[in-house]
């Protein structure tokens, strides 16, 4: 009976830590010698900019690997690799963080895209982009979140 019971509590502490999601992080764009070094991520008009002024973000990535952000949006990737924001029910997966850095669908290369006086952050090259930068997931004491998922 004590194993059985044992079974059990080990078993639910697994779907606890498997149901979790990601630590809190906030983010910072990656490109020595560029002027995205050092940048943060924030929203302008439903697009996610990287670098210039704006209230900058903070997320988490979901158990079902959504990015959740820190004004109550979730991340979308439009088909052209642009990234808006939207609702939950239209949260892309595929967010994952690996050695300190946030990926897409195993890709760790972000795009910011002139855009006028800003730059827009997008998941593929288009005309305008820069080179690829990388952003760091970064919990509240600015140390790399773990690997997650």
């Amino acid at each position: 009976m004590k194993f059985i019971s044992s079974f059990f509590l080990g078993a639910a502490a697994l779907a606890n830590v498997v149901l979790a999601d990601s630590e809190e992080f906030s983010f910072l764009g990656v490109r020595s010698a560029s002027k995205f070094h050092l940048s943060a991520v924030h929203a302008e008009e439903g697009v996610l900019k990287i670098g210039g002024p704006g209230q900058a973000l903070s997320g988490i990535i979901t158990d079902d690997g959504k990015l959740k952000l820190s004004d109550g949006t979730y991340a979308v990737v439009k088909d052209n690799g642009a990234l808006v924001e939207s609702s939950q029910e239209n949260g892309s997966s595929g967010f994952s963080v690996t050695d300190g850095y946030l990926q897409y669908v195993g890709n760790s290369g972000f795009f910011p895209v002139s855009n006028g006086n800003s730059y827009d952050l997008s998941v593929k090259p288009a005309e305008g982009s820069e080179t690829a930068i990388g952003i760091r997931a970064l919990n509240n004491a600015g140390a790399p979140i773990p690997d997650f998922p």
